[in-house]
């Protein structure tokens, strides 16, 4: 049941829908039934409507015949168009943060990179939590919001499978190694090796990504 606050029914229904895709509760594929989430929630079918519209609308969501609303599946293609956008993205960000190096984010994005650890947390939703604590204090740094905005959206479109990613065996610790060199850089102003050195962190998670769903093709296939 949602508690009433001052933002609109319909953005907090969205929230709630989006956080359950991305965490992984609502699976790729698997049915959002309406009813259902208007007694969960606690709203008018209509706003429940509203709230898939604007899911459908980031692609997150797509309308099936014959079931109605589904969370959508992300193709190998889409995904690789993801993470290229998500690499331009993150490295320009990078880039920015060496350009202006603002003491203070500085110090902020060095403090959200100690946080990531040598050994992985607990659980995904956590480590999930301070990978996107990294990515806001990145954006902060290189001051561009819109960046960020953008990121938001790709990162949630591409949640099924950061899951996958970030669980890989080994994965936690060489990534902690790839994003050490992009702070290295952008500590050091050095805004070429921050933009390269990010590329090759995002394709890294990407070549991942792009071999589970190639062998979840194959199996399906």
């Amino acid at each position: 049941m949602l508690e009433r606050t001052a933002a609109p029914l319909r953005e907090q229904v969205v929230e709630v829908l989006r956080a359950s895709i991305i965490r992984g509760e609502l699976a790729p594929g698997s049915r959002i039934t309406e009813k259902a989430t208007e007694q969960r929630l606690g709203v008018s079918r209509t706003v429940v409507r509203e709230a898939l519209r604007q899911l459908e609308s980031e692609r997150l969501v797509r309308s099936q015949p014959g079931l109605g609303p589904i969370v959508a599946e992300i193709t190998p293609d889409e995904a690789r168009q993801l993470y290229e956008v998500r690499a331009a993205l993150e490295a320009t960000a990078a880039r920015l943060a060496a350009r202006h190096g603002d003491k203070e984010k500085i110090r902020i994005l060095l403090e959200a990179f100690e946080r990531i650890g040598d050994e992985p947390p607990s659980t995904l939703e956590e480590l999930l939590e301070i990978k996107n604590s990294f990515y806001d204090a990145l954006v902060e740094a290189g001051h561009n919001r819109i960046i960020g905005e953008q990121l938001t959206h790709v990162q949630a479109r591409i949640s099924q499978l950061r899951s996958v990613t970030l669980s890989s065996p080994s994965r936690h610790s060489t990534m902690r190694e790839e994003i050490r060199g992009v702070v290295e850089a952008i500590v050091r102003g050095d805004e070429q090796r921050a933009f390269e050195l990010s590329v090759q962190h995002v394709m890294a998670a990407s070549a991942i990504a792009l071999k589970h769903l190639a062998e979840r093709e194959a199996t399906h296939g």
